[in-house]
């Protein structure tokens, strides 16, 4: 009897611890491992500036906001303003944020907080990590750069080269297929010289002979 309630009793516990274990590192999980879960700190982190309770899914107090996505920062920008968070996302509860003007105007904008991390002290994953802010800023937001498109392509450059149109050939004229008669060569001008010289010497020997008998 004693040695079954014993292991009974060992048995108990060891589930027990198992149980805690892991909601300890459930929770842990929950708070983006910014700190390790038996420590505490000054740390910057930058997330989703939500509204939590029942319900929602990060954390069990009403009426409170917390920091979803926690990252660690500082952060220098985010690509777009807003943000919205689902149950089960990482999450740290907040505290100390309405000192400070944090409030609903806030929600679904991302912010950097600096503030302090405690310990994680619970093991159940609806009782988030504890951060109590002591400062913040909304994240500036930097839309990303598209790729510049690119430039045409130049147009091709069409040189126009002038060139002379040879005339076109005469056409050749028809024949009858036979070749012509050669013509016949004429006569030089030597025949026609000497004839026009006779002439002359004739006319002179007619005037010389005209002028005789007129003298006499």
């Amino acid at each position: 009897m004693v040695l079954r309630y014993l292991g009974r009793t060992i048995a108990a516990i060891a589930l027990t611890c198992g149980v805690v274990t892991v909601g300890a590192a459930y929770a842990q999980q929950r708070d983006g491992g910014l700190l390790p879960p038996e420590e505490s700190g000054l740390i910057t982190a930058a997330g989703c500036f939500v509204r939590g309770g029942e319900g929602t899914g990060l954390g069990d107090r009403n009426d409170e906001f917390v920091l979803a996505k926690p990252k660690m920062g500082p952060i220098n920008s985010v690509p777009e303003a807003e943000c919205t968070a689902a149950a089960g996302d990482d999450a740290l509860q907040l505290h100390n944020y309405k000192k400070l003007g944090m409030n609903e105007s806030l929600v679904g904008h991302w912010v950097e907080i600096n503030g302090r991390l405690e310990k994680e002290e619970s093991a159940n994953p609806e009782n988030l990590r504890e951060f109590y802010v002591r400062s913040f800023r909304v994240l500036p937001v930097v839309p990303p750069q598209r790729a510049a498109a690119p430039a045409p392509a130049p147009e091709p450059i069409i040189t126009v080269i002038e060139r002379e149109v040879p005339s076109p050939a005469p056409a050749p004229v028809a024949t009858s297929g036979q070749e012509p008669t050669p013509l016949p060569k004429t006569a030089g001008y030597g025949p026609t010289t000497g004839l026009i010289g006779a002439l002359a010497l004739a006319g002179c020997l007619m005037l010389r002979s005209f002028r005789s008998r007129q003298v006499v």
